[in-house]
């Protein structure tokens, strides 16, 4: 288990997230430094690089809702409408926190090796948001409340819509509605093709 990151060092990280958003990959670590209110031999202390200050402070789960647990233990309960609107609008809070730190790691030129993560246990954060989401899917399939050939591919589709509203915004300071009403479109639209109910009601209605 990692140890705590010390006051000093979440100051360093809130800094320098700041001022990497702000001014990108050029800033300096005096900057830095000034905003974190240390000096530049201080905060080299906790970070050998400006590289490892940069990739920790675009890393650090500050700021992320975790949903992942909680949806779990939401499987074959309640409604399941309910429980994605709940989802939607905590992966759209999330991505409005890490969309702009992705696209600034990018942009940034840093080398990142690109690695095949399909089963296995040390997957990135976005990899694992899509298992855990596709395990829900399969269980509400197992418990018959949902209809669905292929839970990862749903997941993605679900996610990836949540994805391009965000970007939208971060990209273009564009958004047609309130996050609220574009998460309800978009669970109304994904239980429209894969509401076990709905679907059982379709099959006994073909029958007649």
């Amino acid at each position: 288990m990692s140890r705590p990151v010390s006051i000093d060092a979440k100051a360093i990280l809130e800094a320098a997230r700041v001022i990497f958003l702000k001014n990108g990959y050029s800033a300096s670590t005096k900057q830095i430094a000034k905003k974190a209110g240390i000096s530049e031999g201080s905060l080299f202390k906790h970070f050998k690089t400006k590289t490892d200050l940069f990739m920790s402070a675009m890393e650090d789960d500050d700021g992320i809702i975790s949903w992942e647990e909680k949806l779990m233990g939401s499987a074959g309960k309640g409604n399941i409408r309910s429980n994605l609107e709940s989802v939607g609008l905590q992966v759209l809070r999330n991505l409005q926190v890490v969309l702009p730190r992705i696209m600034m790691v990018r942009s940034s030129g840093i080398m990142l090796q690109g690695q095949d993560y399909t089963g296995s246990r040390e997957m990135p954060h976005p990899v694992r948001k899509l298992y855990a989401l596709a395990n829900y899917f399969r269980a509400e399939v197992k418990c018959g409340r949902l209809v669905m050939d292929n839970p990862e591919l749903g997941a993605q589709m679900f996610l990836g819509t949540l994805v391009y509203y965000v970007f939208q915004q971060v990209i273009f300071s564009f958004r047609i509605v309130t996050p609220e009403k574009y998460v309800c479109a978009v669970v109304e639209m994904f239980m429209a093709m894969h509401d076990g109910g709905s679907f059982d009601k379709v099959r006994k209605g073909s029958r007649k």
